[in-house]
């Protein structure tokens, strides 16, 4: 993460998951309710079993504030007997309804929570600029959005399916243990110091553990996504048994610290289990022997035992949840590094959304670095008029392609001024600037949908019918009715399942449909056989004609016809001129023709010739 950006943003934390379940409140009012009726249920469980014992088997006369209302043990023991044993089964049906509808409200609510939590980090993902998606592995955003948003949502429905129940049952059954006989009570909760004290310190280990494990998690996925997406190049290299190695290296960094958290957990459950074991002990030879002084009755002490025991699943629960938390607090860490990041580009405060635009373009000395990094553009300057083409040509590494990303504001530059139309590109709105400009790029990104669909993505509501006049006007609906079924072709994840020449064509068309005054093309016959090559110059032609065009070109015979080429070296515009003219003054051009030139056939000629 940026640390320039960390102050930024407040970062999130378990606490803020909040926010996300407030708007469910009645939903959540509605599930406590039940909880706390189920709470009541469990407190009175054990009180038909304490008048089993006492008033049906011992003959002690019922409380007095029961006596109206049940049997009389002394003339009517087996219906009491009947009665009781109703009661305790009504007591266990409604604990299962309660337990139903009320997990059923708080399972619901807490994962509509956690989708609109990953919903919204996916929202901040895309609008964050280039610059942090550079510095990012794939593979560990992608486990930000899946894993540790998984493990806030273990957490949500931990805590919903009965934690709520268990606290205010925990509460209750020790007012009362209080109220029957305050020492016995204090034997039986003694041991919550001690458990406390184990909760607190292995909650700060386990925290730190499963930081590490989640972190080479993340490094992991990191490592699998890079070799996967370039599997192709694995292959064609024979570098299998090393991709192995390399996956295996990481896996195991990943296995360890997960077996080294995974000790620490399984060190703390048993530990928990002993204290309670303790408790129990201690709480049963102390009941006995009040039981045997004639201090409590045995029913008293079945009730004890049976709150006791009531007690030690919630405490079971705190213990795994010890896990769960210190698993979620890194989670929660882990997005609030995504959160607290900023997206450098900005859109004004008041910005200008002029009502047309020529796509008329001019730099004005620009500069340009990425962070601390050498300027990678050096006081650019040059103007594009509306309609007209320019070549950006040079070698690799020159800033062609970070010159082009200044224009759809993927960056802004370090000093000087973009302008389109006159209007500092800072000044407009974003959603303006990008609708007027038109990518295809050298590697035709197409996504896993039918080809019509991947056409329309141009333009936001964009039906069928259009995709295929924007193929027509592209000169590709051949191309396309070609395939086996047509517009309705599935295309493969990144296009896989077509050609390089059938992609660009698609790309092309995706452009046109979007029909903005500004195209920007960055090399986008590299690759292609010749055939395939003169189909997309022939689309591209198309495409530019009265357009603004920019284009980045590796063999020059594709820009001859431009109206202006900027031959640019280490970050500076070094010659500009047409075709004839720089070959005219020698040079820099001059040089990369004699060695770069192709057959290619030529962009057309712009408004100027």
């Amino acid at each position: 993460m940026n640390p320039g950006n960390a102050t930024k943003r407040r970062a999130f934390s378990l606490w803020d998951l909040r926010r996300y379940l407030r708007p469910y409140t009645p939903a959540l009012a509605a599930a406590g309710s039940l909880m706390a009726l189920r709470a009541v249920v469990l407190l009175v469980t054990p009180w038909p079993l304490k008048l089993t014992i006492d008033s049906v088997i011992f003959h002690k006369p019922l409380p007095q504030w029961l006596a109206a209302f049940l049997p009389n043990p002394l003339t009517q023991r087996l219906l009491l007997l009947d009665a009781l044993g109703v009661a305790l089964l009504s007591l266990g049906a409604a604990n299962a309804a309660l337990a139903y509808f009320g997990n059923r409200l708080l399972l619901s609510t807490g994962q509509r929570a956690i989708f609109n939590l990953r919903r919204d980090l996916f929202a901040h993902m895309q609008r964050l600029s280039l610059s942090f998606h550079r510095r990012q592995k794939t593979g560990d955003l992608i486990a930000r959005l899946g894993g540790d948003i998984q493990t806030l949502q273990d957490l949500v429905v931990t805590v919903g399916t009965g934690l709520f129940a268990q606290l205010l049952t925990i509460a209750g059954m020790t007012a009362i243990m209080l109220m029957i006989d305050w020492r016995f009570a204090v034997v039986a909760i003694a041991v919550a110091p001690l458990l406390l004290f184990i909760v607190h310190s292995y909650s700060t280990r386990l925290r730190l553990a499963f930081r590490r494990a989640r972190r080479k998690e993340g490094e992991l996925w990191s490592k699998a996504q890079e070799i996967i997406s370039n599997v192709h190049v694995v292959q064609a290299y024979g570098r299998e048994p090393h991709e192995d190695n390399r996956f295996a290296e990481q896996a195991e960094q990943s296995l360890g610290a997960t077996l080294e958290a995974s000790e620490l957990l399984l060190q703390f459950a048993p530990l928990v289990g002993l204290v309670m074991a303790m408790a129990t002990g201690a709480v049963v030879w102390y009941g006995a022997s009040q039981v045997l002084a004639g201090r409590i009755t045995a029913g008293e002490l079945l009730v004890f035992l049976a709150y006791l025991r009531g007690m030690a699943d919630p405490v079971r629960q705190f213990s795994k949840m010890g896990g769960i938390v210190g698993k979620s607090s890194v989670a929660a860490e882990r997005l609030g590094d995504v959160f607290s990041e900023e997206s450098e580009i900005r859109e004004p405060s008041n910005p200008v959304v002029p009502n047309s635009c020529r796509g008329e373009l001019e730099f004005r000395s620009v500069s340009f670095n990425y962070g601390a990094g050498d300027m990678v553009l050096r006081s650019i300057s040059f103007r594009a008029e509306p309609g007209q083409t320019i070549a950006l040509v040079g070698s690799t590494g020159a800033g062609k392609t970070t010159l082009v990303s200044l224009v759809p504001r993927f960056h802004d530059p370090v000093s000087g001024q973009v302008l389109l139309d006159g209007h500092d590109l800072r000044h407009l709105s974003l959603a303006f600037i990008r609708s007027r400009v038109a990518l295809v790029l050298q590697e035709a990104l197409l996504f896993h949908g039918t080809i019509w669909e991947n056409m329309a993505y141009g333009r936001t509501g964009a039906r069928r019918e259009d995709a295929i006049a924007a193929a027509r006007e592209a000169g590709i609906h051949d191309l396309i009715e070609g395939l086996p079924d047509g517009y309705d072709t599935l295309v493969g994840e990144r296009g896989a399942t077509l050609s390089g020449g059938q992609r660009q064509g698609i790309s092309i068309a995706r452009a046109m449909l979007r029909n903005a005054p500004i195209v920007i093309l960055d090399e986008p016959t590299t690759g292609l056989d010749a055939f395939s090559e003169r189909r997309v110059m022939e689309a591209l032609r198309r495409l530019t004609s009265g357009r603004t065009t920019l284009i980045i070109a590796h063999r020059l015979a594709t820009v001859t016809g431009a109206d202006a080429i900027l031959v640019l070296d280490q970050g500076h515009i070094v010659q500009m001129g047409t075709h004839k003219q720089l070959l005219d003054r020698g040079g820099r051009y001059f040089d990369l023709w004699s060695c770069g030139m192709g057959n290619a056939p030529a962009l057309p000629t712009g408004t100027t010739s």
